[in-house]
């Protein structure tokens, strides 16, 4: 069993695949095997490979993006998959129109980021986690928690949106990839912290 969690942006080939890769990348390095990280988009180009602005980066950094393919958010594709992360919270929406059920396990991901941190300086998480063994334990058992300090912990409009660089200069990818490494360097730290 490993912890499922899918990226979602408009297009699928700028931002939600950059986010997959690189936090996929991540935590492998943290904890090999424990995480499958995909992503789809809400009016996917499908079958088109990472935008170039995206994969330049990637390369940069020594992730692999051969063999991607854009694909179509669907009912189908969200089944099973224990978070979404969408770039946007207009995302959010679409993902919900999908799936209702998601409704707990849907956070842009930045939100995500933000809540992990705000959450932890009201009860740091190893206590609040306390006993939960595995990945699979710990990130079944975040939502409920994320959901209380989402009503606790409000962000102004636009605050937890990565704006979309697809046709733009690149300096406005590598603005995307900083915001996106930022909020995974966050939440990759979450999962450091029970090593």
């Amino acid at each position: 069993m490993s912890v499922r969690i899918m990226t979602v942006c408009t297009g699928n080939i700028c931002r939600s695949p950059y986010a997959q890769l690189a936090l996929g990348h991540a935590l492998e390095s943290v904890r090999p095997g424990a995480f499958e990280v995909t992503s789809a988009g809400t009016q996917a180009m499908i079958g088109n490979a990472v935008d170039p602005g995206s994969a330049s980066i990637l390369e940069g950094r020594g992730v692999v993006h051969d063999g991607f393919a854009a694909q179509q958010i669907s009912e189908r594709l969200l089944e099973g998959v224990d978070i979404v992360l969408p770039l946007e919270v207009s995302h959010r929406k679409i993902v919900l129109s999908y799936s209702p059920r998601h409704l707990k396990r849907a956070f842009t991901l930045k939100e995500l980021a933000r809540l992990l941190d705000s959450a932890n300086e009201r009860e740091p998480w190893t206590q609040r986690l306390a006993g939960l063994a595995t990945p699979e334990e710990r990130w079944g058992a975040l939502p409920s928690h994320l959901a209380r300090e989402r009503g606790l912990s409000r962000a102004p409009e636009g605050a937890d949106d990565i704006a979309d660089p697809y046709r733009r200069p690149q300096e406005v990818f590598d603005r995307m990839a900083r915001d996106v490494d930022a909020a995974i360097e966050r939440i990759v730290a979450f999962e450091e912290q029970f090593s």
